[in-house]
């Protein structure tokens, strides 16, 4: 389990102590006592399906949410972006004594469809 977890494994271990099962819900409750949890924790446990589970049971719930957020997050990231600095063809310019202006590709002047400009009062 990862470390922001480590605590919840804590709270499963005291609350499986004396029982042989436990709910989603009595997990929730000790976890939700318990000022070390982080509030992050306490809603990967709203991902686990309401029932009964074993010790082992359990832990393999907790490790299915965290994968399957893990999974989410990395969908929903965005592309991360580049400074133009910071790219290989910036390398490249600086050795090859190259302006990075000259790297922008991008159109010069107005886009071929805009109107011709004119002076006010033409």
């Amino acid at each position: 389990m990862p470390a922001e977890t480590e605590r919840l494994r804590q709270v499963v271990d005291e609350l499986f102590h004396d029982r042989l099962r436990v709910t989603r819900r009595d997990l929730y409750s000790a976890a939700a006592a318990d000022i070390h949890v982080p509030a992050e924790t306490l809603a990967l446990l709203n991902e686990i399906p309401e029932g009964s589970y074993s010790r082992g049971e359990m832990l393999e719930a907790i490790e299915g949410a965290v994968r399957d957020r893990d999974e989410a997050e990395r969908e929903t990231r965005p592309e991360r972006i580049v400074a133009l600095e910071d790219t290989a063809e910036a390398e490249r310019a600086i050795i090859g004594d190259t302006t990075l202006n000259a790297l922008i590709q991008g159109p010069s002047g107005p886009p071929p469809d805009a109107p011709p400009f004119r002076e006010p009062g033409e």
